[in-house]
């Protein structure tokens, strides 16, 4: 829920032009989503509800934060454009699958889980670059411009394809089931 609640002052601080104050909204959340992902895993605390709202809360920050940077001309809008589409892409994938065969088990694949770090990362680097911090920014410049942009472009691409091949082999495999609908 944490995550959620810092959605719109991360916003704001972008918007605003106060990016040291939404890197550090950025890191708190970073370090909320790992704190949450190990006492769910080390205590078994799962529930439906948040195995949906932990990845929704992420999605919605990380794209609000994308959108907004290259609304501001930070980031180049065919790199949103991207990590934004492929989000979209799997939710209406997922909601079609759901809706022709029923229930789809959604397991991040490893190519997911390391576009979704290579997002953060270019996002927080994003981030300090903007900032007042004049010898982190100098560095973090660096490495957002131009390799960052076509790292988080590529495996946001290639991530979206692994799912969309990984859903339709799946699909293909119930429609041809007996008991599929």
């Amino acid at each position: 829920m944490i995550r959620f609640a810092l959605i719109f002052p991360t916003a704001w601080f972008i918007w605003n032009g106060n990016y040291a104050e939404a890197l550090i909204l950025m890191l708190i959340a970073g370090l909320s989503d790992g704190l949450d992902g190990a006492l769910a895993r080390g205590y078994r605390w799962t529930s439906k509800f948040g195995e949906l709202a932990d990845p929704l809360a992420d999605k919605l920050l990380v794209g609000v934060v994308f959108v907004l940077l290259a609304i501001q001309g930070h980031i180049p809008f065919w790199v949103a454009v991207i990590v934004i589409g492929r989000d979209l892409v799997i939710v209406c994938g997922a909601m079609t699958f759901r809706q022709l065969f029923g229930a789809l088990e959604i397991d991040p694949t490893l190519i997911s889980k390391i576009n979704t770090g290579l997002q953060v990362i270019f996002l927080v680097l994003t981030l300090i670059d903007l900032s007042d911090m004049e010898y982190l920014a100098n560095l973090a410049g660096l490495l957002v411009e131009p390799a960052g942009m076509w790292l988080v472009a590529g495996f946001s691409l290639v991530s979206g394809f692994d799912y969309v091949s990984t859903w339709s082999h799946r699909a293909i495999r119930e429609w041809r089931s007996p008991d599929g609908s």
